[in-house]
């Protein structure tokens, strides 16, 4: 599933594509965390490539929404 994820997007950071910055993508990220909805897990629409940068700040985000 990674390397589909990963080729679909050409293996570039969506995050930073979406803001005209060209960065390799390195980790396949779920949209909506397991944690959150565990059935979305292999949905290719819940999946995107982003670099370490946006990888752990989203990680942060999603932490600090989804604390109980």
């Amino acid at each position: 599933m990674r390397e589909l994820i990963y080729r679909r997007d050409h293996g570039l950071c969506v995050q930073c594509r979406s803001k005209e910055i060209i960065k390799i993508g390195d980790v396949v990220d779920h949209i909506i965390p397991i944690r959150v909805d565990w059935s979305k897990r292999l949905e290719p629409s819940n999946l995107q490539t982003l670099c370490h940068a946006c990888h752990n700040k989203k990680t942060k985000e999603d932490e600090k929404k989804n604390k109980k």
